[in-house]
């Protein structure tokens, strides 16, 4: 999509001399439109994970009733669905964790987690200097414009 993109992007920056201000054009159409299709992805993704979900409900109800071989392969199947889709959960969570290091074939989501958490706690301002007093509000920190600590 960006590769297709790019020619569209430059031409309509053709009117932008400086090179600074075409290459934060560029990153910012990047950007947005990174962002619409992450949200395509997660949405299409929710969608699946749902639909398993519904079909492992189902094979769940009528395996008792019903303990045929086609039910107990349905249940398999979702079953295995649910492992990949974990599977995948997984390695998303490593990627946002950043870490440095991994092993192939590990699951030990628990401690990417909590990387993660670390890392989202690293991230937000909890102190602010507004008007010569520290303040640790947060809802006084989201409506100054004052200076970081």
């Amino acid at each position: 999509m960006i590769t297709n993109s790019l020619p569209t992007w430059l031409e309509a920056g053709k009117d932008i001399h400086d090179p600074r201000l075409l290459w934060d054009w560029i990153k910012y159409n990047i950007r947005s439109n990174s962002i619409v299709f992450s949200k395509q992805i997660a949405s299409i993704r929710r969608k699946q994970e749902e639909e398993l979900n519904k079909r492992y409900q189902e094979a769940v109800h009528m395996f008792p009733t019903n303990p045929c071989d086609n039910t107990r392969l349905a249940l398999e199947k979702c079953k295995q669905d649910f492992e990949a889709l974990y599977d995948e959960k997984v390695e998303v969570i490593i990627l946002r964790a950043r870490a440095r290091w991994h092993e192939h074939g590990e699951k030990n989501s628990k401690y990417f987690l909590n990387l993660e958490k670390r890392n989202h706690v690293k991230k937000h301002v909890r102190k602010l200097h507004i008007s010569g007093v520290i303040s640790t509000d947060t809802f006084m920190i989201m409506e100054s414009n004052a200076h970081f600590i």
